[in-house]
């Protein structure tokens, strides 16, 4: 049965929910899941084959990356308890296909957008409390995550820096002179003036 809804996290974990049922965390091999959170950050939730051989298994042929590829989308089918869950079909290899696959990251990104469009403070901090951590953590050195990891994290900052929330700018990015001088500005005006040179000190 095709699933309806399909909901995944993958800002500061990774999990996959199917209509609601519990929330699968585990997959029977490592290359399982990343197929799963590589086809997941693809346009359209699907991928030509070779680029997804590249991906996960740039060290072997065509015929050996072809392969794995098919046992890591049966692994995949088991743990999601769903025959639709990955698709071969000719060249392309695509995430539950006939099902509406919703993530974190892209809710992020569309609540993001529109509150730095707008100039919003509010709408800002609020979008910001949607990053709930760093892109696929179990994948930090994974290179097909580094591009969009980078940007997910920019665009918090820019939410922070928007919503005024300068204390937690400094604590992620302590080059950041604006910051800086916001929260000792903040400190002097608490009558902290141990925090005011504490943040001098680190800037």
């Amino acid at each position: 049965m095709t699933a309806e809804t399909v909901r995944m996290r993958l800002l500061g974990a990774f999990e996959v929910t199917v209509d609601d049922s519990v929330a699968v965390t585990r997959f029977p091999t490592r290359r399982s899941g990343e197929l799963v959170q590589l086809l997941a950050l693809a346009p359209g939730r699907r991928l030509v084959r070779d680029q997804v051989i590249e991906a996960l298994w740039p060290h072997l042929d065509a015929s050996a990356g072809g392969a794995n590829l098919r046992k890591a989308a049966h692994h995949a089918r088991l743990a999601l308890s769903s025959p639709d869950a990955v698709e071969l079909h000719q060249q392309q290899v695509a995430l539950f296909p006939r099902s509406d696959v919703v993530t974190d990251a892209d809710e992020f990104v569309g609540a993001a957008d529109r509150a730095l469009a707008a100039l919003d403070p509010a709408a800002a901090r609020a979008a910001a409390l949607g990053y709930t951590g760093v892109l696929l953590p179990g994948s930090l050195y994974e290179p097909w995550t580094e591009d969009l990891r980078r940007v997910l994290a920019a665009r918090h900052l820019e939410l922070l820096r928007l919503g005024g929330r300068w204390d937690r700018v400094f604590e992620l990015d302590p080059l950041d002179e604006t910051a800086a001088r916001e929260v000792m500005r903040a400190a002097r005006d608490a009558g902290q003036r141990h925090r005011v040179m504490a943040v001098y000190g680190r800037l």
